[in-house]
């Protein structure tokens, strides 16, 4: 628990470094997400997946950088052996407004902490995703391409992700 806690406090720290640099846009976001797999082996092992994120974006222009932090749980198929999958994903983010700012595509990266419902297993993969979104007031939502490496299903785990929530600037 304390490398987790380690990398939310320095992402916090960079992410308040950069918004006092570049006060001029800055925002909190809270986002509920549902996941459904995407390939073949992770549909194998799971049906579907819900959970949340919460972060931190600041920026000039059109351009913002920040970290988030997640949870998510993947439900687990009859056959699956391993039961639910835990996935809480911390990341940081880049994200770029088109003309109006009212859509935005978003690229993140970053560790994912994986652990199962009837496992001892804990993984700590490389995670990632991309997505593209709307931003109408303090309304947002987005649909992406979310993956981590996962032991279980020999390969990548990929999930379409839908997300909506807020994101209440400052």
């Amino acid at each position: 628990m304390k490398p987790v806690l380690t990398i939310i406090a320095l992402i916090l720290c960079v992410n308040f470094i950069t918004i006092k640099a570049e006060a001029q846009h800055a925002g909190i976001f809270i986002h509920a997400l549902y996941a459904a797999p995407l390939d073949s082996r992770t549909s194998d092992f799971y049906n579907e997946g819900g959970g949340a994120e919460a972060g931190i974006l600041g920026g000039t222009g059109s351009r913002r950088f920040g970290g988030s932090i997640g949870y998510s749980k993947f439900l687990a198929d009859s056959r699956n052996v391993f039961g639910d999958k835990n996935y809480i994903p911390v990341k940081i983010n880049f994200r770029q407004y088109l003309p109006l700012k009212l859509i935005f595509l978003q690229a993140d990266a970053g560790l994912g902490f994986v652990s199962f419902q009837h496992s001892d297993d804990k993984q700590t993969p490389f995670a990632y995703d991309f997505q593209a979104g709307v931003k109408f007031t303090a309304f947002e939502a987005a649909i992406g391409w979310d993956n981590f490496h996962a032991k279980e299903e020999a390969g990548w785990s990929s999930w379409f992700t839908v997300k909506a929530g807020i994101n209440l600037g400052f």
